[in-house]
């Protein structure tokens, strides 16, 4: 076997230590970088991002009277709302049948969701803002978007809206699968059909006081005077005033929302937390009184056959 000069292993042992620790540094700063590509991948994919880099709407969900409920994203259940909550994509919004809301976008828009209604707030990017309405009834008023890029949709099972800045009402019933939409005082709104598919296909524009209805029964529409959907017109003008109201509008970091979601979604927490731990503890105490009871019922049973 050849004899390895002790100085050439010295040599070899140091060029192998600091090849090591290079290639450590190297898979130490790939991993970190990879981390923070990993949440930022996250946080655009909630939505987070985009709010942080100021090109999303700071959306907030507001409960006005009954029961009004919200689903998030990673949630399999409906939690009752109170008072203010920050919205994120594709949470869902749900009025029960006393249940009136309202969300705000910023201090640029105003929407009043009606009885029974069930809202997805799709995307909530200023360049491309989507509102799914699956059932129920809305109206806003909405300012002219001054930056050309800046679009929203509402969407319904069989139409979709393209809205600029307006005034304009939406309903969609299960029941009929009947899509109605109007435009009010101000303003334009451009509607496409959409079939059973989803494909849009013709495309029809509502100037102002005017309404259009896509029944499945009928093969072709047309834009009419506004008629039936002026029953709204007592929404639109609560939402004119509250819009002059969000005059000053603040927006809110991601933690102060993160904080308000927390908060609002905390009950639910709770109530989850107690049922894991095996139920209510008025519950626990009314069930151990009522074996106390039955307890107490036998001796006396028992004493009495023993006299």
């Amino acid at each position: 076997m050849p004899i390895i000069n002790p100085k050439f292993k010295a040599v070899l042992f140091c060029a192998l230590l600091a090849g090591g620790a290079a290639a450590f540094a190297q898979d130490e700063e790939g991993g970190a970088q990879d981390y923070n590509q990993l949440m930022i991948q996250q946080a655009m994919k909630s939505g987070n991002y985009g709010q942080s880099q100021s090109q999303s709407w700071d959306a907030r969900l507001k409960v006005v009277s009954g029961t009004v409920m919200v689903k998030t994203i990673n949630g399999d259940e409906w939690s009752k709302i109170t008072g203010e909550m920050p919205l994120d994509p594709n949470d869902m919004v749900k009025t029960s049948g006393d249940g009136l809301a309202e969300i705000y976008l910023d201090d640029k828009g105003a929407i009043y969701l009606g009885r029974n209604t069930e809202l997805e707030i799709t995307d909530l990017e200023l360049e491309d803002t989507i509102f799914s309405l699956n059932v129920g009834s809305l109206v806003a008023k909405v300012k002219h978007f001054l930056n050309e890029k800046n679009k929203l949709q509402v969407r319904t099972p069989s139409a979709v809206c393209a809205i600029r800045g307006t005034e304009f009402a939406v309903e969609y019933s299960k029941m009929g699968k009947e899509s109605s939409v109007a435009v009010f005082d101000e303003g334009r709104v451009a509607v496409t059909e959409a079939d059973g598919s989803g494909d849009k296909t013709q495309e029809y524009l509502l100037e102002k006081n005017t309404e259009i209805h896509f029944d499945p029964s009928h093969k072709r529409f047309r834009a009419i005077p506004l008629s039936r959907m002026g029953r709204h017109r007592g929404s639109l003008t609560a939402m004119r005033a509250r819009l002059t109201s969000l005059k000053g509008w603040k927006p809110r970091s991601l933690t102060k929302r993160a904080d308000l979601r927390n908060q609002a979604l905390k009950r639910k927490v709770i109530r989850k937390q107690l049922k894991e731990r095996g139920g209510n503890p008025k519950s626990k105490r009314g069930a151990k009184a009522r074996a106390a009871a039955k307890r107490a019922k036998a001796a006396r049973q028992a004493a009495g056959e023993e006299e």
